[in-house]
């Protein structure tokens, strides 16, 4: 099977800019959201570095797996995932970088989901709260966890969904790429079916939209990827469009 892809980002109601990046490249296998932070374009600096970086070093390796890699391979992990976690933790390493070279970019930093296909597989990595779902069979189900501090205390039980949805620090990350030096990126791996929409969104979407009516628009627009994404980034600024909006879709074909 073969999968096809879509994008479209947009700047949402309250920004002046997009400080959101994205890619898809189907010749790689390959689809990337970064939602960068840091304010006054160092947070579009950000996102674009990491999407920039992820996907060189994915080229370099596509095909050959033979050349020395700059991080340890863990055995623990499928290739594609070692792929995945080594650009990661290199679009790390470029930001931290480019914050040491120019102070007026301290600060800056990024978000990341991303996926790699090959064959009905697929390997999903993400650090922060941009986030990966599932749409299958008329049923939405979220892949990621957010690293928030507000979804730490809902697993907690110490807040409910709705409350995290108003918290005052429902924006605040507890990981992000430039953040530090040492990350923990979290993967998951699932085989595809033909019809499967996978879907990598910045938090200006799921922010915006609730889940239960995310599966709504799914369900009406499924069928055209293109029309489902416009259809979101509707749905998230006549709710307020807080933040840039991004949103890749993936589609399984038979």
């Amino acid at each position: 099977m073969t999968c096809t892809f879509f994008g479209k980002t947009d700047v949402g109601m309250k920004r002046n800019h997009n400080e959101d990046a994205f890619l898809t490249d189907p010749e790689l296998g390959f689809a990337v959201v970064a939602d960068g932070m840091g304010g006054h374009a160092a947070g579009e600096v950000a996102s674009e570095l990491a999407v920039d970086r992820i996907s060189s070093f994915l080229g370099q390796v596509h095909g050959n797996e033979d050349i020395t890699w700059p991080y340890k391979y863990d055995i623990a992990f499928s290739l594609n995932a070692n792929k995945l976690m080594v650009g990661i933790k290199l679009a790390n390493d470029a930001i931290l970088s480019r914050v040491a070279g120019d102070s007026k970019l301290n600060g800056m930093g990024t978000t990341i989901v991303a996926a790699l296909f090959e064959g009905d597989n697929a390997t999903i990595a993400h650090v922060g709260d941009s986030r990966a779902y599932l749409y299958r069979k008329n049923r939405l189900s979220l892949l990621t966890n957010d690293h928030s501090w507000v979804s730490e205390q809902v697993r907690r039980g110490l807040i409910t969904e709705e409350q995290a949805r108003v918290h005052p620090m429902k924006n605040v990350v507890t990981q992000a790429l430039g953040g530090a030096e040492r990350l923990s990126v979290e993967i998951d791996e699932l085989p595809l079916e033909p019809g499967d929409l996978l879907l990598l969104c910045s938090d200006g979407l799921n922010s915006m939209v609730p889940g239960d009516v995310m599966e709504e628009v799914f369900t009406e627009y499924h069928q055209n990827p293109e029309e489902l994404i416009d259809r979101f980034i509707h749905e998230a600024n006549e709710r307020g469009g807080d933040d840039n909006i991004t949103i890749v879709v993936v589609r399984e074909e038979p």
